[in-house]
């Protein structure tokens, strides 16, 4: 059996190192968002953190492993200017809960405690990476988690302030849906 040269497998690994970074949907893609932190304070989501998939239309938090769709339901994801385009939708909660039943590919409501894994702490209006997160509004956004003291009131998280709050399950709220298990300490890349 014959073995590579060093020189083929020099060559492939270059081929395959060129090909990875010309891939489409690496973290490097997204830019970064420190320029819409307050003065002195550090990015608690940063853009590095997240490697787009599906052209744009999503992306997986490494820290969490978790898959976001960029755009709030309602709206749409346009790649040739990078954003989402409409108006989020606004639903009950209920509402909220059986629209995310019918969707296929595994996505869903988030949990609460998923919710706040895209917080953006270093800036408000909204609380979320702006650019992961293009045309967010600073609103609330449903979670999963209903309030088990209060049975009318769910928790959703305040992407103007980025707190987490017990809301009447009939006041209106959009839907950021995403997909797998949290992680909290996912093993390295």
């Amino acid at each position: 059996m014959r073995r590579p040269c060093p020189d083929s497998i020099t060559m492939i690994g270059s081929l395959l190192l060129a090909w990875l970074l010309a891939r489409p949907g690496l973290a490097a893609d997204i830019p970064g968002a420190t320029d819409a932190c307050l003065k002195g304070m550090a990015e608690t989501t940063p853009s590095t953190e997240f490697v787009l998939l599906e052209e744009g239309l999503a992306v997986r938090h490494e820290r969490t492993t978790l898959e976001w769709q960029r755009c709030a339901l309602g709206q749409r994801w346009v790649a040739k200017s990078n954003g989402c385009e409409g108006r989020p939708a606004s639903h009950t909660w209920a509402k909220a809960n059986k629209l995310a039943e019918g969707l296929k590919d595994g996505w869903r409501l988030p949990t609460g405690e998923e919710l706040l894994t895209i917080v953006e702490k270093c800036h408000y209006s909204p609380a979320i990476n702006p650019q992961v997160f293009p045309n967010t509004p600073a609103g609330l956004f449903w979670s999963s988690s209903a309030d088990t003291g209060g049975l009318e009131r769910a928790w959703s998280v305040s992407f103007f302030s980025g707190q987490y709050y017990r809301a009447n399950k009939t006041q209106s709220g959009r839907v950021r849906l995403v997909r797998g298990t949290l992680q909290r300490n996912p093993p390295p890349p």
